[in-house]
């Protein structure tokens, strides 16, 4: 499936709407599981829960990848959870800087992976077999990225403990090379769910499109309104 799937320049436009609605529906999943775990659960910090969101981040990223086979998926669905994670600004609010470096992660996330996956089209179509290593790569490079710009953009005592701990390497060892193991092992079963649901996806787009856009969209906005619903004090 991909976006200019035909010669009809309408036709370009609906299937890039339709992959937009997609990604909504995908990033806000994703948001919400950011918000539930980090915010809801106060598991931000706590060994292996930005490894275990991360992982997810990827898997929901994977499922769009495997839809529509562009390595943009990544990029967009990746700002659609930044979207749904920002919600907490006005329901609490608090200052955007608040969750400036949450936001600036899932930015590199998406960024990173985006590219690898760019770059790794080029030389190779297998994701089948390498796949999870690209997403793992790509992690990596964003968890690096993150230190630095995290820092730069606010420097929360999160990142000053490992700044006090031995810097870059210290974070890289305890956090870092864990999220991209537990990318590189969900990136699969998303990718493969991806491509088991292109068969449901493609059949309601092309026979049932207005209620398959209405169900993608108001599900989105449903997602995103328990993701503010479960923060209210």
């Amino acid at each position: 499936m991909k976006f200019n799937n035909s010669n009809n320049a309408d036709r370009e436009k609906y299937s890039m709407f339709n992959f937009m609605c997609v990604a909504l529906l995908l990033g806000s999943i994703w948001g919400f599981f950011e918000v539930f775990f980090k915010d809801v659960l106060s598991m931000g910090g706590t060994p292996f829960a930005s490894s275990i969101m991360t992982g997810t981040g990827v898997f929901m990223m994977a499922i769009g990848y495997g839809l529509f086979r562009r390595a943009g998926s990544f990029f967009i669905i990746s700002l659609f959870a930044i979207l749904t994670r920002m919600i907490i600004v006005p329901v609490l609010g608090c200052s955007p800087m608040c969750r400036a470096n949450a936001a600036v992660a899932l930015l590199l996330l998406g960024a990173s992976t985006a590219v690898a996956f760019s770059l790794f089209e080029r030389v190779s179509k297998n994701q089948n077999k390498t796949g999870g290593i690209v997403a793992g790569g790509g992690v990596l490079f964003s968890g690096t990225a993150y230190y630095f710009a995290g820092l730069a953009c606010a420097p929360c005592q999160y990142l000053k403990n490992f700044v006090a701990q031995g810097g870059l390497m210290t974070f890289l060892s305890v956090e870092v090379l864990w999220w991209s193991l537990f990318s590189a092992v969900l990136f699969y079963p998303g990718y493969l769910a991806g491509i088991k649901l292109q068969g449901t996806v493609s059949a309601l787009h092309e026979t049932r499109p207005v209620p398959y856009y209405a169900a993608l969209v108001s599900a989105s906005i449903v997602v995103m309104f328990v993701t503010g619903l479960i923060l209210v004090p």
